[in-house]
């Protein structure tokens, strides 16, 4: 006898997704929601945690879901269950991988770009703005990962929600890295960037002088996100500016909320190889930004590649794996990733 096909950890939370999005606000489509996020996150099969916590009522209804052989019949059934209604997944949930599916992509993809063969970690955060861990302590976290570089990305002033530093604040964290460096930088380097806001007009929220002060400028768009308006102009002034070293999660998306922006893919990132600025991959579970098609896209035009984690916390350095599992789908060269370098070949890129 054949094996009988089973849905996989995405398509169930996906079916979940959609009969939430069919409810109205209350704590019924909140279950759903919950539920959903469980089975997206979930290491392995998540039929028995979802079943034992989830409310009363929903389990009948997973365990019909489960019950699906293949997604054809999972479908139906999500049909059925809404009445017959036809429901489409939503642009802002299309393109990510399961934490299920970006294992086994791990398991079956190219060593040379698994996190554990990467020599530095790029893009995390302190409590300096909206992390929640020191400096020393995400360093120290980077270094037992095996990583022998790391480069610290807080955010500047400009994003308002995540307290971000004043040029102050950028001396005092320099001098705290330049501590680090001379005390571990043997063991672990340390690199200071600094997530740059990128406002409506594609300039940035940090006069060109502070620009000069760090050693990497990363440049990220967290607002103004008109998903009728093409934001490719906005993009290329961005990345014509000389300062900047990497465009970070470009889309801009997030999972469930936002599809990101709407931008003529082909010229930015052209632009990015044309000006040396590399483009990230970001491996944060609600970003994954880019995914793999536009990952692709990026290399065939030409692009150097970043893998991050764009952790926010200690337990967040693990996401450098998705960042990996989307560089692998995507076939990137390894050749193309600068967390490849030595530290003292990425200190020479930044100063290209």
């Amino acid at each position: 006898m054949g094996q009988t096909a089973t849905i996989s950890n995405g398509a169930l939370a996906e079916a979940l997704f959609m009969l939430a999005d069919a409810e109205p606000p209350g704590d019924r489509r909140l279950a759903l929601l919950r539920a959903g996020y469980a089975a997206f996150d979930a290491p392995g099969k998540a039929r028995r945690d979802l079943l034992r916590e989830a409310p009363h009522w929903l389990k009948p209804l997973i365990s019909q879901l489960i019950a699906c052989r293949g997604e054809d019949a999972l479908q139906a059934a999500v049909q059925r269950l809404q009445g017959g209604e036809n429901s489409r997944r939503r642009p802002a949930r299309q393109g990510y991988l399961s934490r299920a599916e970006m294992t086994e992509v791990l398991k079956s993809g190219p060593e040379d770009l698994h996190p554990q063969r990467l020599r530095g970690a790029c893009h995390w955060h302190t409590r300096h703005s909206d992390g929640k861990a020191s400096l020393e302590t995400m360093a120290r976290a980077c270094g037992r990962r095996g990583y022998a570089w790391s480069m610290v990305t807080d955010h500047s002033r400009g994003l308002e929600v995540a307290s971000g530093l004043d040029r102050e604040g950028v001396r005092l964290q320099r001098r705290r890295v330049e501590r680090w460096n001379d005390q571990h930088g043997e063991e672990h380097r340390l690199f200071q960037g600094l997530e740059v806001e990128v406002l409506a007009d594609g300039t940035l929220d940090v006069p060109k002088g502070e620009r000069l002060e760090i050693d990497c400028v990363v440049a990220a768009v967290h607002s103004q996100f008109d998903p009728d308006r093409d934001q490719t102009e906005r993009l290329l002034r961005t990345i014509q500016t000389p300062e900047v070293h990497l465009l970070a999660h470009p889309r801009g998306r997030h999972f469930h909320h936002r599809p990101g922006l709407k931008a003529r893919w082909e010229t930015v990132f052209s632009a990015c190889a044309d000006a040396g600025v590399a483009i990230e991959i970001n491996g944060f579970p609600r970003r994954q930004d880019l995914d793999a098609d536009l990952a692709r896209l990026a290399v065939e035009k030409g692009c150097e590649v970043i893998l991050s984690s764009d952790a926010h916390a200690v337990p967040h350095l693990e996401f450098d794996a998705y960042a990996s599992a989307i560089a692998m789908r995507a076939e990137v060269p390894r050749e193309r990733i600068l967390n490849v370098l030595h530290a003292d070949e990425f200190e020479v890129w930044l100063k290209r």
